[in-house]
């Protein structure tokens, strides 16, 4: 009897650490644009129970030490969200606050992730497949969004705005960000596969296509602008492979840069969105000048906004979730335009739409700390693995994680997207996914 119980006890730890993570894994990183109440929510948030299960019932039975590194990026994660639930309670804990926490209970969650699935020693091949799937199906998502769905009279923007792909959420920001993100993963899945399996080189380049034709369309700007920034990091990638090969590879990088932008700038939405950025900005006159519909005008001034907030509480900043309230009595102040709390019908913006600016004006100067530590720390590791001729096999995985980090670094530069759950679950995903992947492969990994 005692020893079924162990060969059970066996089978579900092989089942809660070799197969189902990932299974898991894949189904929410490649439906995280498509589905993402139907697949990629419920499997994310399976596999993040499955790793509070590991951390209570499983690690206790087959207890293994943790490396320096996997700790430190724990602690990492541990941090950014308890930095946030002490500026809440420092202002007091009302249902906005509570709101905005859920959000960071990803972070609190990736504390677990992490050492979980530096355990479970998936295969490697899992995160390409992942990835070149999300692509793909954000391309074909975007197709049918602008040949079907934009023609649908209930799915008109408002007037004088054209129709933007955002996904099954319907949100073009961070459909397109993702979209860019996945876009930039394939192409460098491109040149990790390329001599190797032509099979996979056709899949990357299906997908880099794809997911290029989803950022597109979604008509963010912030994303497009990623991809010289994701170029230079995959040029050094095949610098570093073909060291007898650097000026073709740096021609064929300025090539590149330079046939994009022209093929881009000859799309007509890309167009237009430029010369709305520069009417926007021509336009722009602090205060009560601001006009609703100036997406840049109400950025800076809910900027303005976000540093008068930080200069009365530096330290802990005004408290998460409470932004919107000091939006309106600034606005009712006459201190910033009324444009910021008349958007979404009244209910006015809840973010300052810059993760930097956001963090200092709710979590203060130790918010951004953590903020800072979330980025770099993680960057750190991602470079360090990239430059080391010790670990061939991860080097990879450490040029992914390159581009994740910078994107999302970037990106937060014209939007909150740490704050919102969609691409707060996805950065927590993709960065616990591809450090387990460079512990697991690091020497004295196991201790």
């Amino acid at each position: 009897m005692i020893g079924k119980l162990d060969s059970l006890a066996a089978l579900g730890g092989e089942l809660l650490t070799r197969h189902a993570p990932g299974v898991l894994l894949v189904a929410s990183t490649a439906t995280v644009t498509v589905a993402y109440y139907q697949l990629h929510g419920p499997a994310l948030h399976l596999l993040l129970i499955m790793s509070l299960i590991w951390a209570a019932w499983h690690r206790r039975l087959h207890p293994r030490p943790l490396d320096t590194t996997t700790r430190l990026l724990a602690m990492v994660f541990l941090l950014y969200a308890l930095v946030a639930v002490l500026s809440a309670i420092s202002s007091g804990l009302d249902r906005a606050a509570l709101d905005r926490l859920e959000t960071f209970s990803y972070y609190l969650a990736g504390a677990l992730l992490l050492p979980f699935l530096v355990d479970c020693r998936l295969r490697p091949d899992w995160f390409w497949f992942a990835i070149a799937a999300a692509a793909l199906l954000s391309g074909g998502y975007a197709l049918w969004e602008m040949q079907v769905r934009a023609f649908d009279p209930a799915f008109q923007p408002p007037p004088g705005l054209e129709y933007r792909a955002g996904g099954s959420k319907a949100k073009p920001i961070p459909f397109g960000d993702i979209s860019a993100l996945v876009a930039t993963l394939s192409l460098l899945g491109i040149c990790v596969a390329w001599g190797n399996s032509r099979p996979r080189v056709w899949l990357f380049g299906a997908a880099a296509l794809a997911g290029a034709y989803a950022t597109l369309v979604s008509g963010t700007r912030a994303a497009w602008l990623f991809y010289p920034t994701a170029a230079v990091v995959i040029a050094i990638y095949l610098l570093q492979r073909y060291p007898g090969r650097r000026r073709r590879i740096l021609f064929a990088l300025l090539g590149a840069i330079l046939v994009g932008g022209i093929l881009v700038g000859q799309s007509p939405s890309v167009r237009d969105r430029v010369a709305t950025a520069i009417t926007e900005l021509r336009d722009y006159q602090s205060g009560t000048g601001v006009r609703a519909g100036n997406s840049l005008g109400e950025r800076f001034e809910m900027w303005r906004a976000a540093w008068m907030a930080f200069e009365a509480h530096p330290w802990l900043g005004i408290g998460v979730g409470h932004l919107n309230a000091y939006f309106k009595q600034a606005a009712a102040q006459g201190a910033i335009s009324h444009a910021i709390v008349e958007f979404d019908r009244g209910n006015g913006h809840t973010h300052a739409h810059s993760d930097y600016v956001d963090t200092l004006a709710t979590r203060g100067i130790i918010g951004l700390g953590s903020l800072l530590l979330l980025y770099l720390v993680p960057l750190a590791v991602f470079a360090r693995t990239a430059v080391s001729r010790h670990t061939p096999g991860a080097r990879p995985f450490g040029y992914a994680g390159l581009l994740v980090i910078l994107g999302y670094m970037q990106f937060s530069l014209t939007d909150s997207i740490l704050l919102a759950r969609m691409t707060a679950g996805f950065f927590v995903l993709l960065v616990c996914w591809l450090l387990a992947a460079i512990c697991a492969k690091s020497p004295g990994s196991r201790g």
